[in-house]
């Protein structure tokens, strides 16, 4: 896979089950590959690349609904049906709203890793101050290094500050600046498909109460995946077992 490509989704596997992939605030499409490469067997795994990350092109005006029917425009554009939608971090809250605002051809399932909640993401005024100074190689290793757990291989911590480093900036400074304080809670609630939400007690970046307070209490009869000895990155820290995981509650 190259690491810069520009493209809007790319895709790993030819399995008879597909996977709808949208990647956490500083990651893009290749975020997802160390995960894809374990499901590609048995899934078409389809991993999009958000307006402004990874080269797309990013929107006049960036907004939770306009990246929200940029994924249900990529769904159709590939013809999927009877397809699961898949968010991580920033890409939860978006799948969120775009399986609310699809009028037909709905997932039949969604999965929330490390989910941004849909109300308010916590984050200090220090913190986004901060990450605000972008692109910078120094502060993106900061960033990664303060959301894992697990030792990253060189590979993988090379590509997720890369990955920051590629982020449009007006992209970047709406989701630290808005995107992340649009509460889309009350507009979700009726939202009627099976939600499954994985997410860690040692995440450092959505903490275990923004899981159970912010998160659960708008989606109707989620089950929960609770981990622990791994971050925010997941799909990136635990690849194998996350594979796992998703092979069983997908059987």
């Amino acid at each position: 896979m190259k690491e810069y490509t520009g493209l809007r989704y790319e895709r790993i596997g030819n399995g008879k089950k597909t996977i709808v992939f949208v990647h956490y605030f500083g990651g893009d499409a290749g975020s997802w590959q160390w995960l894809a490469r374990r499901l590609g067997k048995k899934y078409s795994c389809i991993m999009l690349n958000l307006p402004g990350f990874g080269g797309t092109k990013p929107l006049a005006e960036p907004s939770i609904y306009g990246m929200a029917q940029y994924i249900n425009v990529c769904i159709e554009e590939l013809k999927l049906k009877d397809y699961i939608l898949c968010g991580h971090s920033m890409g939860g809250k978006l799948v969120l709203y775009a399986a609310q605002i699809k009028n037909a051809n709905l997932p039949k399932k969604l999965m929330l890793i490390a989910p941004s909640p849909p109300t308010i993401e916590n984050m200090s005024d220090d913190e986004r101050k901060r990450m605000l100074n972008h692109p910078n190689r120094d502060e993106a290793a900061n960033t990664v290094h303060g959301a894992t757990q697990k030792k990253l291989g060189k590979k993988r911590l090379l590509y997720a500050v890369n990955s920051q480093l590629r982020i449009e900036e007006e992209t970047w400074k709406w989701w630290l600046n808005t995107g992340m304080n649009n509460n889309i809670a009350e507009r979700i609630k009726g939202l009627d498909i099976p939600t499954d939400v994985i997410f860690s007690h040692d995440d450092p970046v959505i903490s275990t109460d923004a899981i159970y307070e912010e998160v659960l209490p708008f989606i109707p009869s989620p089950s929960t995946i609770a981990l622990s000895r791994v971050g925010h990155l997941i799909p990136m820290e635990m690849p194998r077992r996350l594979a796992r995981i998703i092979k069983k509650l997908n059987r």
